[in-house]
């Protein structure tokens, strides 16, 4: 029998807010990371440690973590870039940190400001700063399936980096379709590699929606064996430093989807949909997502 428990990661207060013109208040943060407790999310990206300037919507990232209320059998991660990130990520008492780089060398430079050679010994620093200070590490791979800059991204490439992140002793592997380029047949042939070669490791899949393909994509990914995705609530999100970033697949999309198709994921998805809902409302337009606003009709049948 298949496995059909599949945990959702939410990243919608990361990467989904880090595009937003406008600064969300530290303590609507807080408040939507209970909701999304509340409606049965355990795994949590609250924030990400780089350079405030850059990324003002983060600022308060120590803030959140001195303020969270954690609850029992919850992940609360951060997001570190450098080693600068994880050593701010320790002094938050960040538990569960991702340190991701990416695949591509251009895009690379344009997010880090380091070659992909620089990247990679940095990666190493970075796991060994964490794993001494007894922090998880998710390690991530970033434009995995494609970049805007440099076009495709050669698969051989891939995996000489998941084996490279795999020496460095992560504790899970995240790939990212940061661009939005993957489709599925690569996703099904890559990921099914790649799940073989982390032999029990953790495999997390992080998906956007920029050429409508996410969906395909992560159901792809499911044949393949990979049970634990990102997504963010409403489909928010997107990368500052990639051409046309758009944002995640969204939550409550696909934790309906898995539902539909027989798989389980804990989540409530009217609770994730009222979420969407009040961030439309003070974005004042509407979210790329779909389901939420299907779900606040009352004459719309669920299956």
């Amino acid at each position: 029998m298949k496995n059909n428990q599949v945990i959702i990661e939410e990243q919608g207060l990361r990467d989904g807010l880090q595009t937003l013109p406008q600064v969300i208040p530290t303590e609507k943060k807080l408040e939507y990371i209970d909701k999304l407790v509340f409606a049965g999310i355990k795994r949590i990206q609250i924030a990400s440690f780089v350079h405030p300037k850059l990324v003002p919507q983060m600022a308060d990232a120590e803030e959140i973590c001195r303020k969270i209320v954690k609850k029992p059998g919850v992940v609360y991660s951060g997001l570190a870039l450098n080693v600068k990130g994880v050593e701010r990520g320790i002094a938050a008492g960040i538990e569960h940190l991702a340190c991701s780089i990416s695949a591509s060398d251009t895009h690379s430079q344009k997010n880090t400001g380091l070659t992909l050679s620089e990247a990679k010994k940095a990666f190493v620093a970075m796991v060994q700063l964490a794993k001494s200070n007894k922090i998880a590490v998710r390690g991530g791979i970033q434009s995995a399936f494609g970049c805007r800059y440099e076009g495709k991204i050669d698969p051989n490439h891939v995996l000489n980096m998941v084996d490279h992140h795999l020496d460095a002793g992560i504790d899970e592997l995240a790939l990212a379709d940061s661009t939005g380029m993957g489709n599925p047949k690569q996703l099904a042939d890559l990921m099914a590699v790649i799940v073989e070669k982390a032999k029990g490791i953790p495999v997390i899949l992080h998906l956007h929606n920029t050429e409508n393909k996410g969906y395909a994509n992560l159901y792809a990914a499911l044949e393949a064996g990979v049970r634990i995705f990102d997504t963010a609530f409403g489909g928010l999100g997107g990368c500052p430093f990639i051409k046309s970033a758009t944002g995640n697949i969204a939550t409550e999309d696909t934790a309906h989807m898995l539902h539909q198709t027989g798989y389980k994921t804990g989540i409530d998805i009217k609770k994730i949909a009222s979420i969407s809902r009040e961030i439309e409302q003070t974005l004042g337009h509407e979210l790329p997502g779909q389901l939420y606003r299907l779900i606040d009709k009352e004459d719309i049948k669920m299956i």
